[in-house]
Order: structure tokens, then sequence, then C-alpha cells
């Protein structure tokens, strides 16, 4: 794809390539629409050599849009263009843990420590859902610090969802960072920690894990760090580098126990920071993280998804039923007549994932374009995907006290509530009486 191509009928235009991976291209582009840089991921799926490749495509993409995470790339949208698929997400400014690396070599075990902080507090929330997500290839490449010294988990391309089935599972991921369960098609929130000590290892030692001494089927962190690193840390990273997963901690937190780890301040939640009135208040409403149609198109993807799968049993419950009914009027020669031409018409009707059965819901009303209703009028708009976070802070010019407390919920009622208390001398006073 030449540079400076418009996608989506203008509305994104590609600036520069910022990556390429087995599964496709990486780019740069302008959101036309509001003048923000984003990452727009193009899926080789025309060229794809086998379907699974197109399953982990839609996988990521599916996936993506239900993540909310100041750690993780926010999804923005999805569609198919030129016979390829392209997913637009946040474009996470900073520079990737590899080119840090092979710019200034080894990091300091401070540097280090902030990256497994942060690592935690990604990992926590994604091998946390109701449906666990395990990324699967976390490496220095798909690790990106920001200007603020935040760690972000980049390229879910591998990601899986543990409650989520879907046929065999595949072997993916990078030599030296792969856990060894995942060469049996295995992925657990465990395996996440082996990826993470071998990336952490990789930026303390300045080379890849393979290359590192090993014992057996273990990595010798002592060796490999040679003391120049602290105890702690060595045997932290010792647990995480596991081979063993029933052995290895499940979570990185548990890994971590005892480490005292340099976690900068947390970035803004999505947007800018609240701003502080000289008045004593702060309002700020967050714009929703999805676009107003991702909950309806989860919804028409699980309905088309049912009703393919619906129409293949009965066909195959045809088999028993036609040759019945045909007999009775003894027309037992058009069974191949009449199985063979319904196979035909539902291999029409669930051609590209159901593409002629969309328009058809549509049009007997069972979804909704929301993309017409909203061109048409705006304040048909759907609420986004969760969680949303509505905050509303008091900030008195002394003090303030924030409380916080929230909860995941289902996607049409999760929410977080912040309550918010000044604290004055007076008022403490009162309290105290």
């Amino acid at each position: 794809m030449a540079q400076e191509q418009s996608l989506r009928d203008g509305r994104y235009v590609v600036r520069a390539v910022l990556g390429e991976g087995a599964q496709g291209i990486t780019y740069e582009a302008t959101d036309e629409q509001t003048g923000a840089s984003v990452a727009v991921k193009r899926f080789n799926v025309g060229s794809a050599r086998s379907w699974k490749e197109v399953e982990l495509a839609e996988r990521e993409t599916r996936v993506l849009a239900t993540l909310d995470h100041p750690l993780v790339p926010r999804y923005i949208e999805h569609f198919e263009e030129e016979g390829g698929l392209f997913l637009v997400m946040q474009k996470v400014e900073g520079e990737t843990l590899d080119a840090i690396r092979r710019r200034e070599g080894p990091m300091s075990e401070t540097e280090v420590r902030r990256f497994l902080a942060c690592a935690d507090r990604a990992l926590t929330y994604l091998h946390g859902r109701a449906s666990p997500v395990v990324h699967r290839d976390v490496k220095p490449r798909n690790v990106v610090r920001r200007p603020d010294g935040s760690y972000v988990l980049v390229d879910f391309g591998a990601v899986r969802e543990l409650l989520v089935r879907g046929g065999a599972s595949t072997v993916v991921g990078t030599i030296g960072y792969m856990a060894p369960e995942q060469l049996q098609g295995r992925a657990l929130p465990a395996t996440d920690v082996y990826a993470v000590g071998a990336t952490a290892l990789a930026a303390l030692t300045g080379v890849e894990p393979e290359t590192l001494p090993h014992k057996g089927l273990r990595v010798d962190v002592r060796a490999a760090l040679e003391g120049r690193t602290s105890p702690e840390l060595v045997a932290a990273l010792e647990r995480m580098l596991e081979p063993d997963p029933d052995v290895r901690p499940r979570s990185l937190a548990a890994a971590l126990d005892g480490i005292n780890t340099s976690l900068p301040p947390p970035p803004p939640h999505r947007g800018e920071p609240l701003a502080v009135a000289r008045s004593g208040v702060a309002l700020r409403e967050r714009a929703p993280a999805y676009p107003a149609d991702a909950v309806e198109s989860a919804k028409e993807d699980a309905m088309v998804k049912s009703a393919r799968s619906l129409l293949w049993m009965l066909w195959g419950l045809g088999w028993i039923l036609v040759p019945v009914v045909l007999a009775e009027i003894h027309a037992a020669r058009a069974i191949p007549i009449v199985m063979f031409g319904s196979m035909a018409m539902l291999l029409v009707l669930t051609w590209h994932k159901g593409a002629l059965l969309r328009p058809l819901f549509r049009k007997l009303g069972l979804t909704t374009d929301t993309r017409r209703l909203e061109a048409a009028d705006p304040s048909l708009r759907l609420p986004s995907a969760p969680p949303v976070f509505d905050n509303r802070v008091r900030v008195a010019e002394d003090n303030a006290h924030i409380r916080v407390r929230g909860s995941e919920l289902p996607a049409e009622d999760a929410f977080t509530a912040t309550d918010v208390s000044s604290t004055t001398p007076e008022s403490e006073a009162r309290r105290r009486r």
C-alpha cells in the first residue's frame, strides 16, 4: 500500500509503515474526523495460508474491542476494504522495548522493575476478566514505553480467550519467549508470566533468551545475570521462568511477591488530565471508549453465527427426515437433488461469515444497521461498550479526599462510580464531634 493512501472513504490517511509481521502490516495514519494519529493494521486475509490465520485476525479484532485499560491500545473500529481486513486502534506513542535495548544495550534494574510493575497491572486486568485473555506473544517488540515511562502491551495478534472454544489450538509465539506448554498448543495465564520473565531477562542482558545459559529446559538466570542484579529480582525471574506450568506462579503478582517495583504515575484514562477549577469544582465527562455501533455489531455477529450453525444442523437432520418423507410419496430418487440443492443454497447463505444473512436480518428488523441510523439522526447513538467511566470530581482548594469504587458488570450496565467528599478543617471538626 502506498503512503498517503486513504481508507474508509477518506477517513484514514496512511502516512507511514509502523511494522510488518506474519499476519500483515501496521500503518500509521491520521483520522481525518478527529485529527488524531491512529494505527491501522491490515490483515492479509486474501493470501492467508489457512483458515486459522483468518480466525486469528478476527479474534484479535473481537477481543481488542472488549478491552478497556490504559496499558492496552484502545480499539476504534474494524472494516473490510480492498480485499483485506483492517483494524484501527489507538497509536501508542513511544518506543518499543526492543528498539530501546538495541540502542542503549542492557537496561537498568530500576527500569526493568518499572516494566514489571506495568506488566503486572496489564496482566491482572487481562487474566482477571470473566473470560480470561492470554496475550501469548509478550516480547520486547510488543512492549512500548510511553514518554511518561509507562509500558503498554501491544499486538494482540496471538491473543486467546480461555473460556471460548473454537476448534484445535495453534502453536503461536516467539522462540525464546514461549513457555514450554505453548509448543503443545496450550495457553494459560502462567504462559504470559513466563513471557514477561523472558522479556525482562532480555532487557537486563541485552541478548535473546534462547542464547542464554540453560540447565535442561530451564534458563540459568543466575549465570545469565552474573551478579549484576539484586538477589530478590533474580529469584522472581527464576519463578517466572519455571518450565513446569503447574509449578510456575499463575499470576505475575505472585511471582513478584516481595519485590519492590517502581511504578510511574498511571497515565490519564483516555483523555487529558482533569482540569482544576479555582472555584473548587471540576467536571469532565469521558468520551465513549468505543464506536457507538460496537455493541449492536457484536449482537449481529452472534445472531449470524447462531443462524449459520442452526441451518447446517437442520441440513444434517435432513439426511434422516427427507428420505422418510420422499419414500412416503415414492420419490426416493429425488433425495440427492433435494439434499445437495439445499446444500448449495446454504453455502450461498453462509458464504463469507454469513454476508447474505446480515442484510436479510436487517430487512426483517432483527438487527439494526447502526451506522445508517446514526447518520440520519445522531440522537439515536447507541451506548458504547463497557466499561464506561463517568468521572465527576470536586476539588477543594485545600485538600480533597476521594473514594473510588468500581465493578465489572455485563456490557449493558457496566459502570464505575466515583464518590467525592472534600475535607476542610471545619468539616473535619464537625465529623469528630
